[in-house]
């Protein structure tokens, strides 16, 4: 372990010392590099123990698991992220134990912060979604933990590939692409910050690491970005010190400038093993042997071929058994591996490698999901995702895939996209999903006699795949590519042999030759001294000849290009060259001993809880599978602070090799990966602020009045309004339940108050039909009684209403003709007058026309964000149709959202228990009149508990003769804010059995369309002083009307009814007691 002081890529700065206390030590830090740097520059590796007082070091590196929580000042701080500016003390602790220090839990505030699309991860998708939106305007937020931009990018040395139109990341370092991607404009850019949960109502729930407080995010669109994590298989001792996967290699080495070791055993033979192990070279490590698995080694060829020309043994077809500790468990002496096949140890193959205090885990990367599983939970068809969080792929696949969620979104937004370039970036997202297809089996050569004229450059690119910036590096235009499916061509007549795209590949597979002078131009990207010997290799690192370094030329990008003077290797023998070793530097074969005696050990799976391969086989016993949920609950796995994102994984790849499956997968649990304390969710002392993020500039009205909500209960509050002069804003997000309903209306209520204002509304409807036609038409209410208690409670009921009891041998006299005769369901019927229909959308638009008329003014398609009041002043965000933020301000608001109405009370520290129910609908085709004398068939209603229903009820439409039916859930609980595109196979075999059964001619009408509707229950909840028009359930067609004339009557200071203070909220209430 040690600090890296100068770097071949990597600027190392010189930062002002910190010292701070470890457990009684005197620790050396540097400002700006975390805790974990300094403790392990100082040679102190184990930040933690396990339960069983193992000692714990680094294990995601990221924040993400609590491996290694430690005392910082008092406080719990997870050291991989926490940086030394500012602390005093360290120490080590202990699980069970609890913090010396916390924050002050009473803030005085907690913010809500507003947008449109809310992005998690500042990495290369994430940031190529917010470019995106930048350009067409979009709000949004990004929130990343980390304290800079680019993810992964930011541990990234090497050049990167990208196929691309016009240059702008290809050839570029990860860390500097990172610098790059936000543009020049961060603003909306939350550093420093982690969503723990995604909770209802569309809120990300999000907690600054610095500052310790809690903050909230209201979005429409999520998009998760969030990367991958690495995947670490189970073995042996795999939790000592010393045992690192490469994320966390990367990060102390690119990040923290630390070595975390000198002597590296690399695991993994792909495209992170490989750059995990050249970047380890860079740093000063000796890499000593890289084993795979696999038969065949994996990842991009280019990315092979620079490690193997360090002559680095890559020995495939092995597999890592355990780590070898030291005396006190600090750290590692060696690894024992051994021959596999399908990735099962051959016995008797096993042996040691001694000599490493590093074993770097290069097995692979899985999507870092679990926020994402959330998302889909809470935001349905509007979470999306990007980057490595659903597929893992290079930095190019983040980028494009970005890109094409963005676009996707700002189709769903109705923004004016192009989607030809949509199709342009999903192709072009495709292509470089691709994995490298092998085009060609040697490189192009020229001809010999061009060989001998001047240099030229030999191009070591043999695969197809999605990178080009060689194309944008001849300045003579020598190199093409037409697609990622093609390599590099040379056109030799064009090359003079210039040397510029050697430094510019980034594989490093660019080589340049001139045989007059048997001189060789080969790209390097670690210290050399010229004049030193070396010995020139191919692309397996086998020694081919000897040359010496004539010189080195610096190249701004930092691959230089080493000019070497082949010694004894001539001719056109050079182009077989296509790297060098210093000769002191080149390896010695590896020295591997025979396992001769091995002590098994435990295999532990779940770090944060210690519990062991023995442990949960003990639980499967002789199964074949099992759940996920037993496991967990049976022996803790994936409960601890990762929360299973390290330990379901290796679980199940170590039971996959034992012939058991494991089922289903675990639920994130909140909070997602990362500390939350319980005193942070404290409730401020002035509750929520509510903002729209990156927005000051919207426009702020003053308005007499605002009613939210455009149904039948809001649009006659407008009206009267208007008539009031109050001048009144009426904001509709769209058509609600009073478009939905059947367009029924009944003076019959059980109380006397609900029958009066029923009465006085319908005297409203007819009112409207003399100044337009609104289908007005008087109709009847029938209710049929299938037993003796209800028969009697319906011949009760005539003492509150205009009505008569009917036998069932006149069904068809009083009923309908087409009444059935054979039914023997009913004991009689009621039949009520004074009742009525009309088209609920012309009843709307003319009681809005009437307040426009008056002065009052209509915002459509706007949706009421939050409300919020300070003194008498609320003030109401509002997006607008053309995705606007407007501020409204009035001392007049009134809140008649109906199935929304819920989340605004509650913003307002309201709790008027609201909660919408859904019913369902039908209408048939247009039919004859069905009625009595050739009338419109009456409202039927049948009112019995049956199979699963309380109510079937319809009526026929006088303007269209369609029958239009309902039904009522039972128990309202199983249909509460469910979904209203969906019908249910119940609420359509009941309509049918029932309407079928009253008109048996019936069965042979056609459906036209079906549709639900949200009934606001439980009560109605009318009152001006808390500016609430809400909880009509069901009755708004039969009494909004008059309840908004003297809501409005109420507010102007002008006589009431007793009876209407009743329906306050904090009223004993107006209920129909008898059939509602």
């Amino acid at each position: 372990m040690s600090k890296i002081n100068a770097h071949p890529i990597l600027d190392v700065p010189k930062r002002d010392k910190v010292i701070f206390i470890f457990n009684g030590k005197q620790i050396d830090g540097e400002k700006g590099f975390t805790i974990a740097a300094a403790l392990h520059q100082a040679g102190y590796p184990v930040h933690s123990h396990s339960l069983d007082g193992r000692g714990r070091s680094l294990a995601c590196g990221i924040g993400k698991c609590g491996a290694c929580e430690m005392l910082v000042d008092g406080k719990v701080r997870r050291i991989c992220v926490t940086k030394v500016d500012g602390v005093k003390e360290v120490r080590e602790f202990a699980q069970g134990k609890m913090a010396e220090q916390h924050a002050e839990h009473r803030i005085d505030i907690r913010k809500v912060l507003r947008t449109t699309v809310v992005i998690v991860g500042a990495g290369p998708a994430g940031l190529a979604v917010r470019e995106e939106f930048e350009k067409y305007g979009i709000d949004n937020i990004v929130i990343d933990n980390n304290d800079k931009i680019g993810g992964q990018f930011n541990m990234q040395t090497h050049q990167f590939f990208f196929f691309e139109k016009e240059k702008r990341f290809g050839g570029m370092r990860g860390f500097d692409i990172a610098k790059t991607l936000a543009g020049e404009n961060m603003e909306g850019i939350y550093l420093n910050s982690t969503v723990w949960d995604i909770l209802e109502g569309k809120r990300v729930a999000v907690k600054n690491l610095e500052t310790d407080t809690v903050f909230f995010v209201d979005a429409d669109y999520l998009v998760v970005a969030t990367g991958a994590v690495p995947f670490m298989p189970a073995f042996e001792n795999d939790d000592l010190p010393g045992v690192y996967t490469a994320a966390v290699v990367q990060k102390m080495m690119n990040n923290e400038l630390t070595l975390l070791g000198k002597n590296v055993l690399t695991v993994g033979a792909g495209n992170i093993g490989y750059l995990t192990s050249y970047q380890l070279m860079q740093a000063g490590a000796h890499v000593k042997a890289i084993i795979e698995g696999m038969p065949k080694e994996g990842g991009f060829p280019v990315q092979a071929n620079r490690v193997r020309r360090l002559a680095i043994p890559i020995m495939t077809s092995h597999v890592l058994l355990k780590a070898i500790p030291n005396a006190d468990h600090t750290g590692i002496t060696g690894a024992v591996i051994a021959e596999c096949e399908n990735f099962k140890s051959i016995p008797g193959t096993e042996r040691i490698l001694n000599g490493i205090d590093v074993i770097n885990i290069c097995t692979g990367l899985i999507p870092d999901n679990q926020l994402l599983m959330k998302g889909k939970a809470v935001f349905g068809d509007h979470c999306y995702a990007a980057g490595d969080a659903v597929r893992i792929g290079e930095g190019t696949s983040a980028v494009l895939r970005g890109k094409q969620t963005a676009i996707e979104i700002l189709m769903d937004l109705g923004a004016r996209v192009s989607y030809d370039d949509y199709l342009v970036v999903s192709k072009e997202y495709i292509d470089s999903q691709q994995h490298p297809v092998r085009i060609l089996e040697t490189p192009c050569l020229l001809e010999a006699e061009r060989m001998h004229k001047r240099g030229f450059v030999q191009m070591d690119c043999l695969y197809g795949f999605a990178c080009n910036p060689c194309s944008f590096a001849c300045p003579h235009g020598a190199i093409t590519k037409s697609s990622t499916s093609t390599v590099p061509h040379v056109d030799y007549d064009k090359c003079i042999g210039c040397m510029e795209c050697v430094y510019q590949c980034p594989g490093l597979a660019i080589f340049g030759y001139d045989l007059r002078k048997d001189n060789l131009f080969l790209p390097i990207e670690y210290e050399v001294n010229e004049k030193e010997v070396v010995y020139l290799v191919n692309n397996y690192g086998e020694r081919l000849g000897e040359g010496i370094i004539e010189k080195v030329l610096h190249k701004p990008n930092k691959t230089n290009i080493a000019r070497v003077k082949a010694l004894n290797v001539h001719g056109e023998d050079l182009v077989k060259v296509r790297g060098f070793v210093v000769k002191e530097n080149y390896p010695e074969p590896l020295d591997l001993e025979p396992l001769l005696k091995d002590q098994p050990g435990a295999t532990f799976i779940c770090h944060c809880d210690d519990v062991t391969l023995d442990d949960v086989l003990k639980v499967v016993g002789d199964r074949t599978f099992i759940s996920i949920d037993e496991i967990k609950h049976t022996t803790r796995l994936g409960m601890g602070p990762c929360r299973g994102k390290r330990c379901i994984p290796r679980l199940k790849l170590a039971l996959r090799a034992k012939g058991i499956e494991i089922v289903g997968d675990a639920t994130p649990r909140a909070p997602l990966s990362n500390q939350l304390n319980l005193g942070e969710l404290y409730p401020p002392k002035r509750g929520d602020e509510h903002r729209v993020a990156n927005r000051t500039d919207f426009k702020k009205i003053e308005i007499g009045a605002l009613i939210a909500g455009g149904g039948i209960a809001g649009s006659a509050l407008f009206r009267y309004m208007s008539d009031a002069g109050l001048n009144p804003v009426l904001v509709n997000a769209d058509r609600g339940s009073s478009w939905r309903n059947i367009g029924g209306g009944r003076t019959a209520f059980s109380l006397p108050e609900l029958a009066e204002i029923a009465e006085h509304n319908h005297a409203i409807f007819k009112e409207l039909q003399k100044i337009s036609n609104i289908d007005y038409k008087t109709t009847r209410y029938i209710n049929l009684a299938h037993d003796e208690s209800t028969f009697n409670a319906l011949d009760a009921s005539r003492a509150w209403s205009d009505a008569f009891m009917v036998d069932p041998k006149n069904f068809h006299k009083e009923i309908s003709p087409y009444f059935s005769t054979k039914s023997k369901r009913y004991l009689g019927a009621l039949i009520t007058n004074d009742c009525w229909q009309a088209t609920p959308g012309k009843v709307v638009d003319l009681i809005r026309n009437m307040g426009v008329s008056a002065g009052g003014r209509i915002v459509e398609d706007c949706k009421v964000l939050e409300v919020m009041k300070e003194g008498s002043t609320y003030s109401i965000l509002v997006l607008t149709h053309d995705k606007k933020y407007v501020e409204f301000r009035t001392e007049i608001f009134v809140n008649a959202l109906g199935a929304g109405a819920g989340k605004i009370c509650e913003g307002l520290g309201i709790h008027a228990g609201l909660y919408p129910v859904r019913h369902q609908a039908f209408i048939t085709r247009r039919l004859p009149m069905l009625g009595k004398n050739g009338d419109s068939l009456d409202m039927l209603i049948d009112r019995q508990e049956y199979k699963g229903f309380s109510a079937v009820y319809g009526q026929q439409l006088l303007h269209t003769g369609q029958i239009i039916g309902c039904a009522s859930p039972r128990v309202y609980a199983l249909r509460t804010d469910k979904n209203l595109i969906l019908n249910t196979k119940e609420f359509m075999e009941i309509v049918s059995e029932f309407f079928v059964d009253w008109v048996p001619e019936l069965a042979g009408v056609s459906i036209q369309a079906t549709w639900s509707g949200y009934y606001t229950e439980p009560r109605y909840i009318v009152d001006p002083e808390l500016g609430l028009f809400v909880g009509m359930r069901g009755h708004g067609f039969m009494l909004s009307q008059y309840l908004a004339k003297i809501y409005v009557d109420k507010l102007m200071g002008r006589p009431v009814p007793e009876y209407f203070d009743q329906l306050k909220l904090n009223g004993p209430g107006l209920s129909e007691k008898a059939f509602k």
